[in-house]
């Protein structure tokens, strides 16, 4: 297990895969090839080496484990604390370097964490609409990626996700076939001023109306 010590003393980062992450992107990688036919575009977007924010649209439980198949590096997800009150997903986050924040807070440790992650050269995974969305179509985003970005200066990654809303929408208690596709667009610049506007148009091209196309 690698992690990367950070200043002052907070709790050293995970950057790189450990046998559980290993397992769980192996897992996830057999079950939406067979089952949803993962197709991914764009993976040459994604910096080889280097801090990189991966953002993306939410439409699923599916996201993470679409998102982590679809690039051969480490990932950290940014997701919601109160996962962790199940024991097992708690072991699986914390052995993947998740990084918990607080649902509907301005989380600063979470913020900390992040551009540790960054800083230490990993990707970081976040869904800035805080929430998956009921349609398919693209929510509200905060600003909490754009500043974990400046604040490391790293290049943002634009993801799209579409059919996961399809596959395991909120109003099912488990997932069914359907394709999914992940998209991938070219490095944003997070200095740039108009940033978040286009981070915000390129996600909504590679999302469209959410669904799969055939």
């Amino acid at each position: 297990m690698t992690t990367v010590k950070v200043a002052g003393d907070r709790t050293p980062v995970l950057v790189e895969k450990t046998l559980t992450y290993r397992v769980c992107r192996a897992g996830s990688l057999t079950y939406l090839k067979t089952v949803n036919r993962l197709r991914v575009t764009g993976r040459e977007h994604v910096p080889a080496a280097g801090g990189a924010l991966l953002v993306s649209n939410h439409q699923s439980f599916l996201d993470i484990p679409a998102i982590a198949s679809s690039t051969g590096r480490h990932v950290s997800f940014v997701a919601r604390k109160s996962l962790a009150d199940t024991r097992w997903l708690a072991f699986v986050m914390r052995e993947c370097g998740a990084v918990l924040v607080e649902r509907g807070a301005a989380d600063r440790a979470a913020l900390r964490e992040m551009t540790d992650h960054l800083d230490g050269g990993d990707c970081v995974a976040i869904f800035p609409e805080g929430t998956r969305s009921r349609d398919g179509s693209l929510g509200e985003f905060r600003g909490g990626a754009l500043l974990a970005a400046r604040k490391s200066k790293v290049p943002i990654v634009p993801v799209g996700i579409r059919g996961a809303i399809d596959a395991w929408p909120r109003s099912r208690k488990l997932p069914r076939p359907g394709r999914i596709e992940v998209g991938f667009a070219p490095p944003i610049d997070p200095a740039d001023p108009e940033a978040m506007g286009r981070l915000r148009a390129e996600i909504e091209s590679l999302v469209g109306d959410g669904r799969a196309r055939r």
